[in-house]
């Protein structure tokens, strides 16, 4: 994971090192500043049915008398004021939800009096500081206190709803939704938000469908106080029907108009559709690209029935470096960063420099992507990379060159193939052997994400899958086929992202070679950050000694309970399994499976949620396994 930002994440940790360092100072209420002058007063809002009914909450909300408490009258005549000035909203509110015949009073009462306020006083500081000398004790501000008092009374329900064309439309227009479907049903309790909403519906089937300058003409809200019902009527004026005209594209500097006609998802001469539109945003939006993305039109459709469009555009810098640092206790500190340049040749092509440093591995490579190559949908892919790697299983130097097409056949499901070419040097720790291999191989993949965020899913799931047949050149007989499926899910209780459960699960088989004769560093190792956590890295399988030997078929899984306790702390207890089998086809009476448990911290940015999870081994093998494994990076753990 990476750090977009470098100067956002060193304010960042300046901020936590200064709250570390500086212990005087506190966020306290009890120590905030407060005004003293004025005539303070706490707010009550009571009434029969009220605490359980949303109602409650949008009174306060409405209400200056809450909202302002913190910044007293200077008399009570003007607190008498304020809270008058509150009773026409909060009316509006109760006549929102259908309580036409609700009525809201209020009344101001005094403190207590100096004798019973000075008991008080004096009954707290001996209770609450015994050894506290109470003449210290400044004296409390009593304060008085404002009581609404509100009656419900019954809530109104919908009886008669109407949704009809306005006078003088021409003949063969869409005809407006039924009630039924705007969710607006008889004698269902009334709601202004449901007639907004329904509405918004309205205009949006137009708009959907040709029209893109419907208009409600006429809307009626009748309250019927003979029988508690309302009655409620849109008239609609669709306004003229349209096709897309000709598109305009504006605000270029750097990039190619082809590029962005090529994004625009409507064709000259199809019925206008707003969905499209959105659509089209979007996209523009994905590509990182562009700062600023509006579409314009003349608010008018020309003789031949038509609506020009046009897109406007502002270019954002085309190169990006991120920087990023982790630390692991089975590997120390590391560091990854990358150069990026988004629009090499003017086609959006994509040149990134990145690297990678730790004691286990040094990683550099150099990838370039081709977007639209033969078609809108493809993307030409070619990677080259150099990887030095010093574990406890293996020592590799490697150079690996990869050429990949990519289809994205939907939004949300894309796939692809190409050639690969690995060249290696391989010291297998185990054995002590060292081979070099020359192996050519044909990278395949597939892959279904309906996540929002990456760095920090809370709904939706990933399914993935990479696979490779290999053949070595120089080595008739190491020859195998390779793959990994894995997939996680999130689930949010409709909480946002204040409460998430994540799973994740992977396997892997290698197929058509011994484990001997497998290359070290192409076996599967579970262990470590990345799969089951409370074990180093590697190390959750079969060791020779403290050498693990790596399988030719693996299995993992977690499961996280992810939830905040503010805006921007979050905790996560984990629980992790995995192993790794000798065997192509696993044999689980002979191989354990492997569990680790721990727990999380999260300190969510802008940037994505900064991550320390500590974690233990719950199988813990003596003179193998540490007590704990502490990992600290960027963003969740899947």
């Amino acid at each position: 994971m990476s750090i977009r930002h470098i100067d956002t994440s060193a304010a960042a940790l300046l901020g936590i090192l200064c709250l570390i360092l500086l212990p005087g100072v506190s966020l306290s209420a009890e120590t905030a500043p407060t005004k003293t002058d004025g005539v303070p007063y706490e707010v009550e809002i009571t009434g029969k049915n009220l605490e359980k009914n949303p109602v409650h909450k949008l009174l306060g909300e409405v209400s200056l008398a809450v909202q302002k408490k913190s910044d007293p009258p200077k008399s009570l005549a003007l607190l008498r004021r304020r809270c008058e000035g509150d009773l026409p909203e909060m009316q509006k509110v109760l006549r929102s939800f259908g309580y036409f015949r609700g009525t809201i009073t209020f009344k101001i009462l005094s403190p207590k009096n100096a004798k019973d306020a000075e008991a008080d006083r004096q009954s707290r500081t001996r209770t609450d500081h015994p050894e506290t000398d109470s003449s210290a004790v400044p004296p409390p501000v009593n304060p008085s206190t404002v009581h609404f008092e509100v009656a419900l009374g019954s809530r109104f329900t919908f009886s008669k709803i109407s949704i009809h064309l306005a006078p003088h439309t021409p003949p063969g227009v869409l005809s407006p939704p039924t009630p039924a479907a705007l969710k607006l049903v008889q004698d269902a309790p009334y709601s202004a938000s449901l007639v907004v909403k329904a509405e918004e519906a309205i205009l949006t089937r137009y708009k959907e469908n040709g029209y893109p300058f419907p208009k409600i003409s006429h809307r009626d809200v009748i309250a019927d106080f003979k029988t508690n019902h309302v009655e409620v009527s849109f008239q609609v004026s669709p306004g003229p029907y349209a096709r897309f005209g000709p598109t305009r594209v504006t605000g270029l500097e750097r990039l190619k108009d082809q590029y962005v006609y090529e994004l625009i998802p409507w064709k000259k001469g199809e019925p206008y559709d707003i969905r499209l539109i959105k659509a089209a945003r979007q996209t523009l939006f994905d590509t990182n690209l562009f700062g600023v993305v509006a579409f314009k039109n003349p608010e008018k459709v020309d003789a031949q029935d038509q609506l020009p469009m046009t897109v406007e555009l502002k270019e954002r810098a085309p190169r990006t470096i991120r920087l990023g640092l982790e630390y692991t206790t089975d590997y120390g500190p590391g560091f990854n960063g990358s150069w990026t340049h988004r629009n090499l040749f003017g086609m959006a092509e994509k040149l990134t420099a990145s690297a990678i440093l730790n004691s286990i591995t040094r990683t550099a490579a150099l990838r370039f992507e081709k977007p639209m190559f033969l078609n809108r949908d493809n993307t030409f892919i070619s990677q080259i990379s150099f990887n030095d790697e010093t574990t406890d299983a293996y020592n590799a130097t490697s150079g690996i060159a990869t050429v990949i097409l990519r289809q994205q056949f939907t939004k949300t499901f894309r796939a692809g193939g190409g050639l690969g070419f690995h060249l290696s040097r391989v010291k297998d720790n185990a054995t002590n052997e060292r081979n070099t291999y020359q192996l050519f191989y044909v990278p395949m993949t597939a892959d279904l994400d309906t996540r929002k965020n990456i760095l920090n899913p809370i709904q939706g799931y990933h399914l993935s899958l990479a696979m490779a047949p290999y053949q070595d050149i120089s080595q008739s007989d190491i020859r195998f086929f390779r793959y990994v499926l894995g997939g996680s899910t999130y689930y949010n209780f409709n909480r946002g992202d204040w409460i998430v459960v994540a799973v994740q699960a992977a396997f892997g088989q290698i197929f058509g070679i011994d484990h001997d004769k497998m290359p070290a560093d192409l076996r599967f190792y579970p262990g470590g950050g990345g799969s089951v956590r409370g074990y180093a890295y590697q190390m959750a399988g079969p060791l020779k000694g403290n050498t693990p030997l790596g399988g030719l078929s693996m299995l993992t899984g977690s499961l996280e309970l992810r939830f905040k306790i503010t805006e921007s702390i979050g905790l996560v207890p984990f629980v992790d399994a995995g192993t790794a089998y000798l065997d192509t086809v696993p044999d689980f009476s002979e191989q354990e499976m492997l569990y680790g448990a721990g727990l999380g911290l999260r300190y969510y940015t802008a940037i994505g949620p900064v991550r320390l999870d500590v974690a233990v081994p719950l199988n813990k093998r003596e003179g193998v396994d540490s007590d704990y494994q502490i990992y600290v990076s960027i963003g969740q753990s899947f």
